[in-house]
């Protein structure tokens, strides 16, 4: 159905097992005997008035919500998700670094009528709101906060590799090496997929110092472990060997962890020196 395309159809047997439904009546206080019996399409003993069918209908959305949360978290559920997001039905990151890596509904919290459903990166790391129009109501408990990192640990080849197979190819037919399997389990369907960078804002070429108000805050959040050379452009992202008047000012020295180390200073040197000169006179 469409609007409908990031849930999965839970079994009715899954539906059936009372354990897999502890702690919901709690949830849905009201209606949760007849939301249950309409989600099974079980005749009640005695029908429901008029009235009360919009406010049983809204029970029976939400309890069948949070029965999908704890559905796709089970081996098959996640199975089935995992298909999904292979297939791309869940859209790709909207940001632009990120290459067209694929993204999975996520939650803010369990609790249903809270947050509207979040659209997870696994490449970096971060939240988005869904694409389409049609997906900004979904709740976000109906996925809830435990699945899409559940997914991942599970199926780590799934993670997208921080460089793209179009960029990897590229680079092993110039070196004749060979590609990773690791990476190659990455599906091949994603061949458009391309290296994950971090965007660096320029100044008619100049690079803007972190130390600057509108310059970029801790771009070392954005590093991953695994690219050492995280660069945009040919550049090291933390500056070269060399030193960069950007990263390195007044004789601190900013790491990819965001800490600050001090370097001696001249004044700092020169006592240093009159102190070994000091001692070699004693002796």
């Amino acid at each position: 159905m469409p609007g409908h395309e990031f849930f999965v159809e839970v079994p009715e047997d899954f539906i059936e097992d009372d354990f897999n439904l502890t702690g919901l009546s709690t949830a849905i206080p009201q209606h949760y005997n007849e939301a249950l019996d309409m989600i099974l399409d079980l005749e009640a003993e005695e029908p429901p008035q008029e009235s009360q069918m919009s406010r049983i209908e809204a029970a029976a959305e939400a309890l069948y919500g949070l029965i999908h949360q704890r559905y796709i978290v089970t081996k098959q559920g996640l199975q089935i998700m995992g298909e999904k997001y292979r297939h791309g039905v869940f859209g790709v990151c909207p940001r632009e670094m990120c290459g067209k890596a694929g993204v999975v509904p996520c939650g803010l919290t369990d609790q249903h009528h809270k947050e509207t459903v979040k659209m997870f990166c696994p490449r970096c790391s971060d939240l988005y709101h869904p694409r389409e129009a049609k997906h900004h109501n979904i709740d976000g408990a109906f996925f809830g906060t435990t699945f899409a990192h559940m997914l991942f640990l599970n199926y780590p080849e799934l993670v997208p590799p921080l460089r793209g197979h179009r960029a990897r190819r590229q680079r092993n037919e110039d070196d004749e090496e060979d590609i990773e399997d690791s990476e190659d389990e990455y599906e091949d369907e994603d061949d458009d997929l391309s290296d994950y960078d971090i965007y660096i804002p320029r100044i008619f070429g100049f690079r803007v110092s972190e130390r600057c108000k509108t310059g970029p805050q801790m771009r070392w959040l954005r590093w991953k472990e695994g690219i050492p050379e995280c660069i945009v452009g040919g550049e090291p992202l933390f500056g070269d060997e060399e030193g960069d008047e950007d990263d390195v000012e007044g004789g601190k020295v900013t790491p990819p962890d965001g800490s600050e180390q001090f370097e001696g200073s001249d004044e700092e040197d020169a006592a240093n020196e009159d102190v070994g000169e000091g001692e070699t006179k004693r002796r």
